[in-house]
Order: structure tokens, then C-alpha cells, then sequence
């Protein structure tokens, strides 16, 4: 494909860098003399030094012949200006604009639903075909690690299956046992899609794979039985009733609203004499903003709101935030997020989750004792990818630093591994089939080696980093 980023930023550099190993030809274009000196010098890409919201400008870079292009300059307007810019006289390029502003967003995708039901064939609002906030991209994953007790991230496949990250403890029985062997552990039905070693190095296992206490595998699992993965892996859990937010801005904004909700549905639940697990007797947030503090109060009346500094320790102490279940480290300082989690883990909070920048992090949090790093600019790159890679490819997560991606998608009814079964199609070390849907299945399951692969199937595949071909292969080129 061919791809115009507006915007070399870190947001901009990282999805650039992705898309050239995924050999792509990307045209990088930023107004800043100083990043488009580091960007030509950083990557393999055409980088050039114009705005990107002129025409004429997109047009003497080869616009008219692009497949796609995207907007991640720090100006929203302009984002979305030049997405429209580009629509009016190329419509059918795909047009994917980072829209900070969450009035924008909001109000867009309430607008753009409704002409939707209106009009199903009309054109994307403001000619932009896939509109992302960053916030509510992080608020999502910081969603959905807290919802499993933030043992680990938590990539949700769907209603029932996802993928869990979880460390090798003390005592699992896990430990120097060969891959192959797990199904002789009572009750085990899981399979481990990667293993990220206590040294460091990452590999997708096989069945001479051993584990090691300390070593972080990625489980495929049906959500319901995390609880039971724990216990094979000896992952420390905790019953999260006391949780504490710093940060009030959109991220933590975002987060309570969702918990508020989740609370509500408890609530009935309990009435109804159903059992529920999320349900926290304290949620506290400290931040130093005395507005964002105000609004705060104002909007979720059932918190208690702390206006203070994070480091101050007669505050910590005071308010007893060192004997809470759980810290989000939410605000948009990444660096003081990290200390934050890792210095209130140390005092003896029991879990803590940090939003972090990006996903070079990750290594450096599990280091630190941090439970779940969430990379705000790793988040936004992965959805454009998984937007980007578009047909019959659904989305795309990235694991183990970006080592390794999950793609999901369809089998293309092209692709010659239809009709096959799964063992003939194997290439251990390559990649891994995880989960596997017929076309008419309700559920997924797990693939064994005699599943016969079946065209338009839905397949959750793991790879090595920008290993298109490998997609290709299976959910074919559209």
C-alpha cells in the first residue's frame, strides 16, 4: 500500500517505522524542519518537509496514487481539514484522522451514526473513514486489564475468548514442564500463544517450550476462566475494593464513567441475587488541578476526590492511599506515572496499572514491579494498522514490545490454505493459529491440528512483527 502520514511526531515516527516493515511505501510529511531531519534520518521512507493540509503540496508528493492516508499532526482541525481536503477530490482513499478534542469525537460519532441510519450509502462524515482518540483507545485497555483485576493486560477477543499476560510464580506448577505436557494438568484447555522469558528474549513456543518463575506467557482462554489461569501460574491476585486514580483528566474521566456504569449493573445484579465481582467499596482520585478536581466532584458525586501532589507523602499517608488494592496511574505525565506505580507498589499497594508513552516501556515497568504498563501511542498505532490492513483483516494487537502481533480476520476464500488442515499448514516458529470460528460457528474454539481450514472462517493468528505476507496468506490481499 501506499500511505501519506501528516505529522511526524512520536506518534507519527512509530506508525511510519511499523508500515515500512510491513513494506509499505510511506510518505512521512511534517512542516518542522528539526523532525523532518530526524525522520529522514531514522527511516526508510520518502520524508518530506511541507504542510500537509495544502493540495497542491499532496499532489507533488504523488496523493492521487496513495491507498490511504493519515492525519497525526498535534492540530486537530487540521486533521480533520485535511482529511476533508483530501475526500473532496480523492474519495477513495482511506482517510484515518487522530482527533484529540473528545467534544469532536463525541459529537462526530453521534452525527455520523445517525446519517448511517439515514442514509447507509453516504459518505463518511467530514470524509474521514476512521476517527481515533487516543484517550478513549487507553481507557479502553486500562478497562479492560482492571475488569480481570489487573493481573496482567488483557487483549478481549470477544464476549468469551481473550488473551491474558500473566508471570510464572513461586510454586506453579507450570514451571519445567514441557508445553506438550500441560494437558496432562487437570482441567488445563488453554494454549500459550508467546513466552516472553525472564531474560528478556521472546519466542512463540512449541511443544519442547519449558517455563521458567518469572518468565510472562500469553494465554488463550475463555474470560470466564482467568480465575482458574491464575492458579496454574501462581500470578499474585487480589479482591480490588479500595482503588485509587491519579489523574483527572479525560483518561481517568473516561475510566470512571466506565466503572460508574459497571457499578449500576452490579447494583441490579445484587438486587436479582446475582454474583458480581466488581463492585469497590472506595474509589479515590487525586489530582493537583483544582478545576479538574471541582469537575470531578461535580460529575461523580459517590468518589472521593483528593486535590493534592501524588508525591506528597504526608497526603499518601494521611489518606492511607499505601494499604489501597490498586493504582491507575492515569495522568498525561507518562514518566511520573511510571514512578508513581512503581514507588506506591513498593509501600505496599498491591496491584498498579501506569499509562505509560509508548510501548518501549513495557520492559522497563515489568522491572519496576508495575503489574500492567498500557502504552497510549502503541494503542492509536495498532488501531490505525488495524484499520489500515482493512478487508478481511479485523484488528491488530501487539505483544512482547511490538516483537510479536494477534491479527484478526477471515480466511479469504482464495487463500490456499483453505480446505487444509491445520497441521499441513504449520510452520512452528513462524506462526500460530490461537482461536478458529467457522463461518456458520457461534463460538470459538480452539484449533487442533486435524481442523479443517474453511473459507471465510474467522482465525486469530499470531506472527513475527510486519509478517504481511503470513496474513496475506491467509486473509489474501484486498
Amino acid at each position: 500500500m501506499k500511505i501519506f502520514v501528516i505529522g511526524a511526531g512520536f506518534t507519527g515516527m512509530q506508525l511510519a517505522r511499523t508500515l515500512v516493515l510491513e513494506r509499505n511505501n510511506v510518505v512521512l510529511i511534517d512542516n518542522d524542519p528539526e523532525r523532518v531531519r530526524y525522520a529522514s534520518d531514522q527511516l526508510d521512507c520518502t520524508v518530506l518537509e511541507a504542510d500537509g493540509n495544502n493540495l497542491e503540496s499532496l499532489e507533488a508528493a504523488g496523493i492521487a496514487s496513495a491507498d490511504a492516508l493519515v492525519t497525526l499532526t498535534a492540530d486537530d482541525e487540521i486533521n480533520m481539514i485535511t482529511c476533508s481536503l483530501v475526500d473532496s477530490v480523492y474519495p477513495r482513499i482511506q482517510k484515518i484522522a487522530r482527533v484529540r478534542n473528545y467534544a469532536y469525537y463525541t459529537a462526530a460519532d453521534v452525527a455520523r451514526q445517525r446519517a448511517k441510519s439515514a442514509m447507509p450509502a453516504s459518505r463518511p462524515l467530514y470524509g474521514i473513514d476512521g476517527m481515533l482518540n487516543p484517550e478513549v483507545e487507553a481507557a479502553d485497555a486500562i478497562s479492560a486489564a482492571l475488569e480481570h483485576g489487573a493481573i496482567g493486560s488483557v487483549i478481549e477477543l470477544d464476549a468469551d475468548f481473550g488473551i491474558t499476560t500473566l508471570s510464572i510464580g513461586e510454586g506453579s506448577q507450570l514451571v519445567g514442564m514441557p508445553l506438550a505436557e500441560l494437558s496432562k494438568l487437570d482441567g488445563w484447555r488453554y494454549l500459550v500463544a508467546f513466552v516472553e522469558s525472564v531474560d528478556g528474549t521472546t519466542a512463540l513456543p512449541n511443544g519442547r517450550t519449558t517455563l521458567a518463575v518469572g518468565d510472562q506467557i500469553g494465554l488463550v482462554s475463555r474470560l470466564s476462566d482467568i480465575s482458574q489461569l491464575v492458579a496454574y501460574t501462581k500470578t499474585p491476585q487480589t479482591q480490588l475494593r479500595r482503588v485509587v486514580v491519579f489523574g483527572a483528566d479525560r483518561v481517568g474521566s473516561l475510566l470512571l464513567a466506565r466503572q460508574q456504569r459497571k457499578q449500576h449493573v452490579s447494583l441490579w445484579r445484587r438486587l436479582f441475587g446475582m454474583s458480581s465481582s466488581d463492585v469497590y467499596q472506595k474509589l479515590v482520585v487525586v489530582d493537583r488541578n483544582p478545576d479538574l478536581c471541582h469537575e470531578t466532584v461535580e460529575r461523580f458525586p459517590d468518589v472521593r476526590v483528593l486535590c493534592g501532589d501524588v508525591t506528597d507523602e504526608a497526603l499518601l499517608s494521611e489518606e492511607d492511599i499505601f494499604s489501597s488494592d490498586l493504582l491507575v496511574a492515569a495522568s498525561g505525565n507518562y514518566e511520573l506515572n511510571l514512578v508513581t506505580a512503581a514507588y506506591l507498589k513498593s509501600r505496599g499497594v498491591k496491584k498498579t496499572i501506569a499509562l505509560t508513552a509508548n510501548s518501549s516501556y513495557g520492559d522497563i515497568a515489568r522491572k519496576l514491579g508495575v503489574d500492567v504498563a498500557v502504552p497510549m501511542r502503541g494503542t492509536v498505532v495498532d488501531s490505525i494498522r488495524g484499520r489500515l490492513r482493512g478487508g478481511r483483516v479485523e484488528a491488530v494487537h501487539s505483544v512482547c514490545n511490538r516483537r510479536f502481533e494477534i491479527v484478526e480476520g477471515y480466511i479469504s476464500p482464495k487463500s490456499p490454505v483453505v480446505g487444509k488442515r491445520l497441521q499441513d499448514v504449520m510452520d512452528l516458529g513462524t506462526f500460530l493459529v490461537l482461536l478458529y470460528r467457522t463461518a456458520s460457528g457461534a463460538a470459538y474454539e480452539v484449533p487442533r491440528g486435524g481442523t479443517i481450514l474453511e473459507a471465510d472462517a474467522h482465525v486469530v493468528l499470531i506472527t513475527h512483527a510486519g509478517d504481511t505476507r503470513l496474513v496475506a496468506r491467509f486473509c489474501g490481499k484486498e
